[in-house]
């Protein structure tokens, strides 16, 4: 007896104005398991004001994809959607903007319950990491 791949047609089944082959249902041996991953990417906000100081946004994006070539690209897809222009209420235009992708790591623990880390990461230098984070030097954005 032969099984379908062994040199043997088959055949689609006819279902009256379509049809369907059954090699569509069967799993693909190089079909890949989409998995999460955490994008961080970075949006810079600027100004027309001249008082008003440069500020960027830390975005951390979900992103579901089936390799981490995939994931990068839709981190960078998602954030060139992101670009936006708009007058303020004084009247100057305030502009976001794509600026990088700083990393994707995919998500180790995607069981998503209470406590599950989604990313991580080490730095060495806490001080120009509290000089640049405005939260912790105590302002108000």
């Amino acid at each position: 007896m032969t099984t379908p791949g062994d040199d043997e047609q088959v055949g689609s089944i006819d279902i009256g104005s379509g049809s369907i082959d059954p090699r569509d249902f069967q799993p693909s041996a190089t079909s890949a398991k989409a998995e999460f991953y955490v994008a961080l990417m970075l949006i810079e906000i600027s100004s027309e004001s001249a008082t008003e100081p440069q500020l960027y946004e830390e975005s951390f994006v979900l992103v579901k994809a089936e390799s981490d070539e995939e994931a990068k690209e839709k981190a960078v897809s998602y954030g060139k959607q992101q670009a936006a222009s708009y007058p303020n209420e004084d009247g100057e235009l305030i502009t976001w903007k794509f600026k990088e992708l700083i990393e994707v790591k995919q998500v180790e623990d995607a069981t998503f319950d209470d406590g599950s880390e989604l990313y991580s990461r080490f730095f060495r230098n806490y001080t120009a990491y509290r000089s640049f984070e405005p939260i912790l030097s105590g302002e108000e954005i």
